[in-house]
This record gives structure tokens, C-alpha cells and sequence, in this order.
């Protein structure tokens, strides 16, 4: 009976712990951190970043409008830096607005 118990009990656990590995939502370059959000730009390649990287954001949303931008809401900003490129897994729902909003459940550094 014990080792049944433990061998569901097991199971369960390697469930639950899997269940978080899935595939990002998105992906993209990190373009501003502050305390409680990054903003994101999806899909831009290393080129284009190296070309707008010193630009200010108000300068990026002006003269950049193709360069698609998330503002993502995180309680652990001070782990990321700009220039990084991240996995993101969105937690809810994604609003549509310039930039796009939406709270990051996991970043993780991209490979």
C-alpha cells in the first residue's frame, strides 16, 4: 500500500513539474527594464537591434513603427538587463494597444 502511494505521489509530482516546460509564448530582445516591467520587442533580429539600441523608446515608437513591442509586467525586472534575448511565457491574456501589454509569467534567457 505504502509503495503504491509513493509511486502516485510521484507520478503527480512529475506531472506538475512538467507541465511548466513548454513551448514560449514569445521571443524577442529585451529594449528596457524597470522595476516592474520590460518592454520587449518580438522577432527582431540582431541587426535591427544594433541599429536602434541607442535610440530612446519614444524614438523607437515614432520612427520604428514596424518593430512589433510588449510591455510586460514581472516581479523580478533587476535579473534583466536591455540587449538580452528572452523566452517569454505570457500569463493571461495579451492587450492590444502600442505597445501590447501583458503580465510575463517566466522569462528565461534565450540559448
Amino acid at each position: 500500500m505504502k509503495k503504491k502511494l509513493l509511486i502516485a505521489t510521484t507520478v503527480i509530482l512529475l506531472s506538475i513539474s512538467i507541465v511548466g516546460c513548454g513551448n514560449a509564448d514569445i521571443e524577442g530582445i529585451i529594449l528596457e527594464v524597470t522595476e516592474n516591467e520590460i518592454l520587449l520587442s518580438k522577432n527582431l533580429s540582431l541587426d535591427k537591434y544594433e541599429d536602434i539600441k541607442n535610440k530612446s523608446i519614444s524614438e523607437i515608437q515614432e520612427e520604428e513603427k514596424g518593430i512589433p513591442l510588449i510591455s510586460l509586467a514581472y516581479d523580478n525586472t533587476e535579473e534583466w538587463s536591455k540587449g538580452d534575448e528572452v523566452k517569454v511565457w505570457i500569463d493571461g491574456d495579451v492587450f492590444a494597444s502600442y505597445p501590447e501589454q501583458a503580465k510575463a509569467k517566466k522569462i528565461q534567457l534565450k540559448k
